[in-house]
This record gives structure tokens, C-alpha cells and sequence, in this order.
């Protein structure tokens, strides 16, 4: 990615910025705050040619924080009502590894985490079984379960994560365990549709320990007692030894997505968008970057907000 920008900088046309992007092709020592600062500069006093940066800035937009926000794509089926406990045993693992990965069952994938982390929900602690404070459980995907089908989202991820994450890694996991959490209701909300937290892995004494951590404070659900760096426990239920827990690099992908999505300004745009839209997505059964909105037109409305 940095790479790419370097390009597009060098097609701005002021001699100020190219020379200093030759020099930090050579020398990657530089402060990314002085640089930035000094482009930022003289793009803005001399009528620079930033329609490169644009058009790149608009790619990743699309392919990368859209893809996350609020994808099309399968989710798992939810019940009207709370669901009846259906236990499986360990001795089903493999065949439901089986029907998550190559039949893409979501039912199969939400057992296999119940088999993994057991019947609570590790944000909240509530239940997802039983007859008091029940919450109604989702099989959160962190790499959102449309990205295996999008090619441009396959190159964004690749170029985002510097090749630490492939296109054949997503499609492989995209619906294995190891992308997956269940989790209540209103905290998969605050995950998904507003990228609020994510999730921090860190190599601890050869175990993975996991961290809740807050991007949007304000819009994280109300149902999630935890501070930034508590703690997430997986791995509590009774195959929790048995099957993959989530993979650190797809969670660090999610995490630092959403604290681009907020860096950036984007959040609040997005915010906006669905407020002003509020009236028209209860009409038609379409939701935000999903797989009925052209993307032309997704982009025009934002820009729209923008100015």
C-alpha cells in the first residue's frame, strides 16, 4: 500500500512532492508525520493533481472498509425465537467442519463455535440458552462472508496486509471457525455495522490471548460490560481444544479496518448516510453495501454528503 501511494504521489506534478518521494523510495526511515505534513502542504498551495490519490483513496473505500461495514453475502438464519439447545457432541467436529468449509452451512459453522466457546456470549457473559436474561445468539463472521466471492476486496486485504493475508487464505477460512465468534445480537451489530471494537490478539506464554479493543466508544452496545484490553476468553466450551480458535491475523485485519473507518472521518459519513436514508431503506429490501446497491451510485450519494 505504501508503495502505491508513493506512485500516486509522484503523479502530482509538483516538484517539491516528487523529490520527496523519491527520497523516501530510498530512505523509509522518514517520519510518515513530516512527510505527510510537507505533501499535505504543497498539494494544497499549488494546484496539485490529486486525482490519482483520489482515485486510490476511493478504491479502498469501496473494496476494502465498504466491503466490511455492512456486506452482502449469506448470514446465518436466525429463529424468530430463541432457539432450543440442540447439543452436538465432539465426536461430530469433523463432519460439521465439513459442511461449514465446503458446503458453507452457516447452522453448521454457529455449532462448531457452541462446541468451541460454549453457550454464553464471550463479550457479554449472558446466555444464549436457558429461561432467564437469554440473549439471541449470531454467528459473527470477522472477515465478513460475501469477501470470498469479491475480487477487488481479495486485492485490497492483500495489499492492506502487505500478502499476510492472500486471497486463497480467505476463501479457504472465510466459513471456518477460525472466522468466526458467536455472539448476542446487539454486540454483533455494534461489530459489524459500525465497526465499533474489534479484537487484539497477542502470543502470550505459546497461547494466543485475546483483547477486547474499543474503536468508536460511543457506539459499542450496551450489552458489552468489557473496557478496552480487558480480556476474551475462547475456547471454554467442550471441544474448545479440539477446534481452531479465532485466527489473529483475520482479527487484527478487522481491527485495523474499523480504525481506518474511524481515523478517517468515514465513520461520521457513514452515520450521516444512513440517517438521511432511514425512510428509504425501510421501503426496499436493501441495506448498505450490499449486493443490491451499485456502487456507482453508493459512492455518488456519499460524495454528496461530503460536499
Amino acid at each position: 500500500m505504501a508503495r502505491e501511494l508513493l506512485v500516486e504521489l509522484a503523479k502530482c506534478k509538483i516538484s517539491v512532492v516528487t523529490d520527496l518521494v523519491h527520497a523516501l523510495d530510498g530512505d523509509r526511515s522518514a517520519s510518515p508525520y513530516d512527510w505527510a505534513a510537507t505533501v499535505h502542504q504543497e498539494l494544497g498551495q499549488n494546484d496539485g493533481n490529486a486525482k490519482g490519490l483520489t482515485a486510490l483513496a476511493s478504491y479502498y473505500l469501496s473494496h476494502l472498509v465498504i466491503a466490511f461495514r455492512n456486506p452482502g453475502g449469506k448470514r446465518t438464519p436466525q429463529e424468530s425465537i430463541h432457539p432450543t439447545p440442540n447439543p452436538k457432541h465432539i465426536e461430530e467436529i469433523t463432519s460439521l467442519l465439513e459442511s461449514a468449509t465446503i458446503c458453507q452451512s452457516q447452522s453448521a459453522l454457529r455449532d462448531l463455535i457452541f462446541l468451541r466457546d460454549g453457550s454464553h456470549c464471550p463479550v457479554s457473559n449472558y446466555p444464549f440458552f436457558g429461561k432467564d436474561r437469554v440473549i439471541r445468539p449470531r454467528c459473527a463472521h470477522i472477515i465478513p462472508f460475501s469477501a470470498h466471492s469479491k475480487t477487488h476486496t481479495h486485492h485490497a486485504i492483500e495489499v492492506f496486509t502487505g500478502q499476510m493475508v492472500k486471497a486463497e487464505f480467505i476463501q479457504r477460512f472465510i466459513n471456518h471457525p477460525s472466522n468466526a465468534i458467536n455472539i448476542g445480537l446487539s454486540a454483533h451489530e455494534s461489530m459489524e455495522k459500525t465497526l465499533a471494537w474489534g479484537i487484539e490478539a497477542r502470543l502470550v506464554d505459546h497461547r494466543w490471548k485475546y483483547r477486547f479493543r474499543e474503536v468508536r466508544p460511543a457506539n459499542v452496545s450496551a450489552t458489552i460490560p468489557l473496557k478496552d484490553g480487558d480480556e476474551i476468553e475462547f475456547g471454554k466450551g467442550t471441544g474448545g481444544d479440539l477446534i481452531g480458535l479465532p485466527d489473529p491475523q483475520i482479527c487484527h485485519l478487522h481491527l485495523a479496518v474499523a480504525r481506518v473507518f474511524a481515523a478517517s472521518g468515514a465513520a461520521e459519513v457513514f452515520d450521516k448516510y444512513l440517517e438521511d436514508d432511514e425512510d428509504y431503506m425501510t421501503q426496499v429490501p436493501v441495506y448498505f453495501g450490499g449486493p443490491f446497491v451499485d456502487d456507482d451510485e453508493l459512492m455518488r450519494r456519499i460524495e454528496a454528503l461530503v460536499t
